[in-house]
């Protein structure tokens, strides 16, 4: 490492210093993803010295002109060798090495900064954001595949800098198609990657790739909610859900807990508290025999002064009640009276129908008394 102008630096990596091969590939037994190596060989002292010819050795100077930016594009390019030789985990080192370097550019001395600078060092980042997701996509880490997608539509500060969205429509298009699929393929989350691409249609509308990953996800889409709906149908008439039984056993549910005791009042609300031993006390059901007149009457006359429109709603409300119970009474009233009528009128009716054969027969037994004599 090396200092130029205050800041530490590292100098700019020369291809015959790098390590080989063998010592960038994983050790024999690792995991097969999920892990890279950063490799590179200390340059010796040259008499004594610190090699500094790769330092800049100018004073104020636009980004562009400065190592650490210089570096990065180097990285950048070698990260781009590593991904056509499908030498990802390589690749993802260099890319990463790329934003650290453009990291440490923004706190860098004596350069100064304009629009243009601070744009060319975003677009550096975002680039290399956008090349990790195709790296970790190959290598399946769905999780930093869908992550770095993200940071390449909208930079890496929490929360998001506007001034971070700088890829141009294409590239935007890119990173929500390499996030769609990280949802899709890393995670089964279909809904989520076909709103990805659906955006990603609106910055290239034409784009062939994208349509067939739209109608591809669309069909996942719809069997996955088949799927889902005929496992619910299945669930809800099997034998255990028709017997009430659910979707766990005894085993696995909730124990209540029991209510702690009082060991001291506890307030309720203003003027109601709940002394200990007081939960335990049968609950008595209200009737009229328990009510208080005197206590009822003192609080409604202090609604009456504290809230009169309260007041005045309770007692139209009252007023209302004892009338509806009256027309209830007395329609019960007038039904008996009828159903008494009504009785009394088929009892006379019987009476004289009983009545009139009994008349006949006195009439002949006169008259057979008569022939008689």
């Amino acid at each position: 490492f090396g200092s130029s102008h205050g800041v530490p630096t590292r100098h700019r990596r020369k291809e015959p210093d790098r390590l080989p091969d063998a010592a960038m590939a994983p050790a024999e037994g690792a995991p097969p993803q999920g892990s890279y190596q950063l490799g590179f060989q200390i340059t010796p002292l040259v008499d004594g010295q610190l090699d500094t010819s790769g330092d800049f050795k100018g004073g104020p100077h636009p980004p562009e002109e400065d190592p650490l930016y210089k570096m990065a594009c180097e990285n950048r390019d070698g990260g781009n060798k590593m991904v056509k030789m499908e030498r990802y985990e390589e690749a993802i080192g260099r890319y990463s090495e790329m934003i650290m370097q453009t990291r440490a550019l923004d706190n860098e001395v004596n350069i100064e900064w304009t629009d243009e600078g601070h744009n060319a060092v975003r677009q550096l980042r975002a680039a290399a954001y956008l090349n990790l997701s195709l790296c970790f996509l190959k290598t399946e880490q769905w999780t930093h595949a869908s992550n770095t997608a993200t940071r390449a539509l909208q930079g890496d500060k929490d929360p998001a800098d506007p001034k971070d969205d700088v890829l141009p429509a294409e590239k935007k298009a890119k990173a929500l198609f390499r996030r769609a699929q990280a949802q899709s393929q890393g995670f089964g989350n279909y809904a989520k990657a076909l709103e990805d691409l659906k955006a990603a249609l609106v910055h290239t509308p034409k784009d062939k790739a994208i349509e067939q990953e739209v109608a591809k996800v669309e069909r996942l889409l719809t069997k996955a909610t088949k799927a889902a709906d005929k496992k619910m149908a299945g669930f809800l008439t099997s034998k255990k859900v028709k017997d009430s039984e659910g979707l766990f056993t005894e085993e696995l549910r909730p124990t209540p807990k029991p209510e702690p005791k009082l060991t001291e009042p506890m307030k309720l609300s203003d003027g109601l508290w709940l002394a200990p031993g007081a939960e335990d006390k049968p609950k008595v059901e209200p009737s009229d025999e328990n009510v208080d007149v005197e206590e009822l009457s003192r609080e409604i006359n202090e609604m009456k002064e504290e809230s009169p429109e309260e007041f005045a709603a309770l007692r139209d409300k009252i007023q209302k009640k004892l009338e509806e119970e009256v027309a209830e009474l007395e329609r019960k009233d007038t039904e008996e009276a009828d159903k008494e009528g009504e009785g009394k009128t088929c009892k006379e009716e019987a009476q004289a129908e009983a009545g009139t054969p009994l008349k006949a027969e006195e009439a002949e037994k006169a008259q057979a008394d008569a022939v008689a004599s």
